[in-house]
C-alpha cells in the first residue's frame, strides 16, 4: 500500500480513537520544556524574545511560505534546527531543514512527503499546537503556564500545513505505532510500521517517546550521516538498534543513520525505565551510540541508581 494510503488511515483511526487534549479537561500533561539530544538535554528557546537573545535570527514571517505555519528562527546559518514561533511569539513547532542533493539520495521519493522540498532544502515539521491558529490569534502566556510548551504533537505531511498533519497520540495506549524497548534516558521508542524484512527506504523518519503511558517527546532519524553546528546528531551504530528494538529491520544493518531525541520535559535523565518489560539494559554497547568510552554508561547506571534511592 502507498505510504501516503497508510498515513491517511493511520490518521482517520487516530482521530476517530483520540480527542484532542483541549477537548479532555483531565489529561495534563508536564511538558515545560524543550530540550535536544540524548545526553545532553540541551534546552531550546521557547519564545521569540529568548531566541534573539541567543543568536537566533528571524528568516520568514508567519505565512510567508504558503507551505508551513509560524515565522521561522535560526541560528548561525544552520537550517537544520528550525524554531517555529506564534504570532505572539510563542513557540509553535520545530523544523528540520536537511540538502536536497545528499550523497545517497536521501530522503528517497516516498518520503516527500513528510519531507517538502523549499529551495535547497527538504523540511521536516512537527507542530506543537493547531497549525490553523499560529499565525491568527496564537497561544497566550497563560494558557502556555495552563496546557505547557505543546498542545498536540502534529508532523506535516503535505503542502497544506493546516490539513496535512499527523496527530500523534498522547497516550501510549492509543498509538497504532510499533512498540520498542525503553531506553534509559530516552523512554520507550515507538516506529510506523516497521518488520524484519522492510526496505529502508519505508523506514519513517520521525520516532516517538513514551514514558509512563504518556507521550514524551520524539525523535527525528534520517538515514544519512548529517552534521549540524547548533546541536551535534546522535549517530547510533547498527548494533545500538537491538537496544531500542525488539525485532531489528534487517536492513538497518548496512545503514548508517543521524538521530536527534526531542524532549518535552526539563528532566529527560529521569526515564530510568525501573520495573518495565521490555527494557533495554546500559551497559558497554551503549557507546556505540554516541561514539564514546563507556564511561558514559557507568555515569548512567549510576544516575539512575540514584533515582531509585
Amino acid at each position: 500500500m502507498d505510504l501516503r494510503l497508510k498515513f491517511a488511515f493511520m490518521s482517520a483511526v487516530t482521530l476517530i480513537l483520540m480527542p484532542r487534549i483541549t477537548t479532555n479537561k483531565h489529561q495534563r500533561f508536564e511538558w515545560t520544556s524543550l530540550k535536544l539530544r540524548f545526553d545532553m538535554f540541551t534546552s531550546f528557546p521557547t519564545t521569540e524574545h529568548d531566541a534573539l537573545q541567543t543568536g537566533y535570527t528571524k528568516i520568514s514571517e508567519c505565512e510567508s511560505n504558503p507551505n508551513f505555519r509560524g515565522k521561522q528562527f535560526m541560528k548561525n546559518g544552520d537550517p537544520q534546527v528550525i524554531l517555529l514561533f506564534d504570532v505572539n511569539g510563542n513557540i509553535a513547532g520545530l523544523q528540520s531543514g536537511i540538502p536536497f542533493d545528499i550523497d545517497n539520495g536521501y530522503p528517497p521519493d516516498n518520503m516527500q512527503p513528510p519531507f517538502i522540498r523549499d529551495g535547497e532544502l527538504y523540511k521536516l515539521t512537527a507542530y506543537f499546537t493547531d497549525p490553523s491558529t499560529i499565525c491568527k490569534r496564537g497561544r497566550s502566556q497563560q494558557r502556555i503556564q495552563l496546557h505547557g510548551i505543546a498542545e498536540y504533537l502534529l508532523i506535516q505531511n503535505g503542502t497544506e500545513p493546516e490539513e496535512d498533519v499527523i496527530e500523534m497520540a498522547l497516550e501510549e495506549s492509543r498509538t497504532t505505532w510499533v512498540k520498542g524497548l525503553c531506553f534509559p534516558g530516552m523512554g520507550f521508542h515507538y516506529f510506523y510500521n516497521i518488520y524484519l524484512d522492510m526496505n529502508c527506504s519505508n523506514f519513517f523518519p520521525v520516532a516517538l517517546l513514551y514514558y509512563h503511558g504518556q507521550l514524551k517527546g520524539f525523535v527525528w532519524s534520517y538515514g544519512a550521516v548529517l552534521n549540524s553546528t547548533v546541536i551535534p546528531y546522535e549517530y547510533p551504530e547498527p548494533s545500538f538498534f537491538t537496544k531500542l528494538m525488539e525485532e531489528v529491520p534487517l536492513c538497518l544493518g548496512n545503514l548508517r543513520r543521524s538521530t536527534l531525541h526531542v524532549y518535552f520535559e526539563e528532566n529527560p535523565s529521569k526515564y530510568d525505565c525501573v520495573n518495565f518489560e521490555k527494557r533495554s539494559e546500559c551497559n558497554a554497547s551503549t557507546a556505540d551510540m554516541l561514539k564514546v568510552s563507556t564511561l558514559v554508561c557507568v555515569l548512567w547506571t549510576l544516575t539512575f541508581t540514584l533515582f531509585r534511592n
